[in-house]
């Protein structure tokens, strides 16, 4: 009698949910036509602002830097001249102030801070506007050799500073 009882209440709470009204989430096509409209508007691309005599904008990601950042040319000739030989390279090597050495695997590794360098790799350096490739040749635990056009130069790693008296 129980099992009848709770049987034809769902029977009955069903049948009304079947037959009850559902209220719908959904406009009515005449009430959503401005909705739609708005939203085709926004959908459309915007005219474009162009004028008989407008440059196009550069593109930000592109490496062709514009004329006008180009580097003045050097008012001295004499002071901006290529570094050539033992004395340019010993000008250029005492820019480089490696942060230290550590040998892994075997292999000497120049440290720059987090950058790791080995023998055999490229430095590149600008110095007074001009590009140059230092080559490190040798690794030491407390000195780096540097090479330029055949030419070496032998530096230590940490720059040996004067006590204080």
């Amino acid at each position: 009698m129980r099992n009848t009882l709770r049987f034809s209440l769902l029977m009955g709470i069903g049948g009304l949910a079947a037959f009850g009204q559902v209220a719908s989430d959904i406009l009515p096509p005449q009430k959503r036509a401005a909705t739609v409209d708005f939203a085709r508007k926004l959908l459309e691309p915007a005219p474009a602002l162009e004028t008989a005599g407008a440059t196009p904008l550069p593109n930000p990601f592109s490496l062709n830097l514009p004329e006008s950042a180009t580097p003045p040319p050097v008012s001295n000739p004499g002071a901006g001249a290529d570094l050539a030989g033992r004395a340019g390279l010993e000008v250029l090597a005492s820019k480089i102030t490696p942060t230290g050495s550590v040998e892994i695997g075997g292999e000497p590794i120049l440290l720059f801070g987090q950058k790791k360098l080995k023998v055999g790799d490229r430095l590149p350096i600008i110095f007074e506007g001009k590009p140059y490739e230092l080559e490190i040749s040798a690794i030491e635990r407390t000195s780096f050799t540097l090479r330029l056009n055949g030419e070496e130069v032998t530096r230590p790693i940490k720059p040996v500073t004067k006590p204080k008296p």
